[in-house]
């Protein structure tokens, strides 16, 4: 078995925070699923968008 790198480490650790934040924003706002992975998307777009314009 190999030991994972730094970046697999911090990508980890970065699935787990954002998918409690998630977790967090759909119990107090009431969101479905589909409208968390629908913000998710957008987020995705407008990061991949700013990406691409550096």
């Amino acid at each position: 078995m190999t030991i994972p790198d730094q970046k697999t480490i911090m990508l980890e650790k970065a699935y787990e925070e954002l998918k409690s934040v998630c977790s967090k924003f759909q119990e107090k706002s009431g969101a479905t699923d589909m409208e968390v992975k629908t913000l998710l998307r957008e987020l995705a777009r407008i990061w991949e968008k700013n990406i691409d314009e550096d």
